[in-house]
């Protein structure tokens, strides 16, 4: 039976989509530091107190995970290359109010359609990614394009911070609006779905698709979702509260708060890398995916727990080193969420669970806010509340450790084999 393998993409093709979408991830993650970035100036000229701001930084949730899902379902069976593109501008027309110095309620409509517009933009580039390479050479570019979230860190705190520091933080959201039309410009010209996006089956057979609800009920899935949720957690609390903590907490100036709150993302940036080439090796020596990903992955975050509840109660210099840990390790832990989901998840039905995985995971940006500034207007301050993510993050660890195993799962799934179609 002749067989309908997709065709090996030329590799300076694959890595060129990949690049592009390093920069998408890029742009994505500039756009939600740039509010906690600006935070002080902002309170300060709109007048708001700590739960207006915790309502803020909130409301940027609102519609995150209820876009991923719907986006992410809707997407499923259409080229994701066109979706991102619109993603894109929607984040640069978002910009635009803040840009003309409109108030609270501009604000908070421009971050809640920030959030929806964001919600299935990492679902749909990983997506986008995975069509370009096999199963087993995934690791490497995965790694590459989640570094776009903490390179967007690196890249935005400084940039942004002398920008909001020197011009104003309406000329950052300006500078933010012109990079995602560019991008996006860029992204239609030259980008398509790459050869893997579909299943390979036998030529002249059909197959049924193994229905979601299995992927849901599996133990891998529900192992990453609780994984990526605590992780979010802390990403999410050191998004909106780092530079403040930094600047209020530690006495440091707030241009400098905003370059060292990149250390974390800095620092989840080698690791990602590393990590990715380490089990780019161990998978073509054989390794299975829960050796390869899963335990790493949660080594990760039990380190980065400890290291949570640990800095608030250490000196300066050991603080920042301990929060560099504590909050660079869940972002370095996240991609391999897709990597985990991805070996379970054939891809005609990737990007609607990995969309709907990621909606119930980054829930945790609604709650986290809220959590934190319910401490600091109650005066429990903040290691109360980097405490409670510590343990989110220790109790996450353990529980990913015990249900995530995509090798076992797979060989749950029901056996729903491709049927032969007679020939006229």
């Amino acid at each position: 039976m002749a067989s309908s393998e997709p065709l090996v993409p030329r590799p300076g093709r694959a890595w060129a989509v990949t690049a592009l979408v390093l920069l998408f991830l890029l742009i994505n993650y500039a756009d939600k530091t740039v509010v906690g970035l600006a935070a002080v100036p902002i309170m300060k000229d709109l007048g708001l107190g700590e739960e207006h701001y915790a309502l803020v930084q909130s409301s940027f949730y609102f519609l995150f995970s209820v876009s991923g899902i719907v986006v992410g379902f809707a997407a499923a069976k259409r080229r994701t290359t066109r979706v991102m593109a619109v993603l894109a501008l929607i984040w640069g027309l978002t910009a635009l109010p803040m840009a003309a110095g409109l108030g609270f309620g501009a604000l908070i409509a421009s971050r809640i359609a920030l959030g929806a517009a964001e919600g299935p933009a990492v679902p749909a580039a990983t997506h986008t990614v995975y069509g370009w390479f096999p199963t087993r050479d995934r690791a490497l570019p995965n790694a590459l394009v989640h570094i776009g979230p903490t390179l967007g860190v690196v890249a935005s705190a400084p940039l942004l911070s002398w920008i909001i520091a020197d011009f104003g933080y309406r000329t950052a959201f300006g500078v933010l609006f012109a990079l995602s039309v560019v991008w996006a410009a860029a992204w239609l010209l030259f980008a398509n779905d790459g050869p893997y996006a579909k299943s390979a089956v036998p030529s002249g057979a059909s197959r049924e698709p193994v229905p979601y609800r299995v992927f849901f009920r599996s133990g891998t899935v529900l192992g990453a979702v609780l994984a990526g949720f605590v992780a979010f957690w802390a990403t999410t609390t050191a998004l909106g509260f780092l530079p403040r903590y930094l600047s209020s907490g530690l006495g440091i100036g707030p241009q400098q708060a905003g370059t060292l709150s990149a250390l974390p993302s800095l620092f989840a940036t080698v690791v990602i890398v590393v990590m990715g080439a380490v089990s780019t090796r161990f998978r073509r020596r054989g390794a299975g995916s829960r050796r390869a990903y899963c335990l790493p992955g949660m080594a990760l975050l039990a380190v980065s727990g400890a290291a949570m509840i640990l800095f608030p109660h250490t000196e300066k210099v050991t603080a920042i080193v301990l929060i560099t840990v504590a909050f660079g390790l869940p972002s370095a832990f996240y991609p391999m969420v897709w990597l985990l989901i991805g070996e379970l998840v054939p891809p005609e039905r990737r990007l609607a669970v990995t969309a709907a995985t990621t909606a119930v995971a980054t829930s945790a940006g609604v709650f986290a806010p809220l959590v934190m500034g319910g401490f600091l207007t109650a005066r429990n301050g903040y290691a109360a509340g980097f405490g409670v993510c510590g343990a989110l993050l220790l109790v996450g660890a353990v529980v990913g450790t015990v249900l995530i195993n995509p090798e076992r799962d797979q060989r749950r799934l029901p056996t729903l084999s491709p049927e032969s179609v007679s020939a006229a």
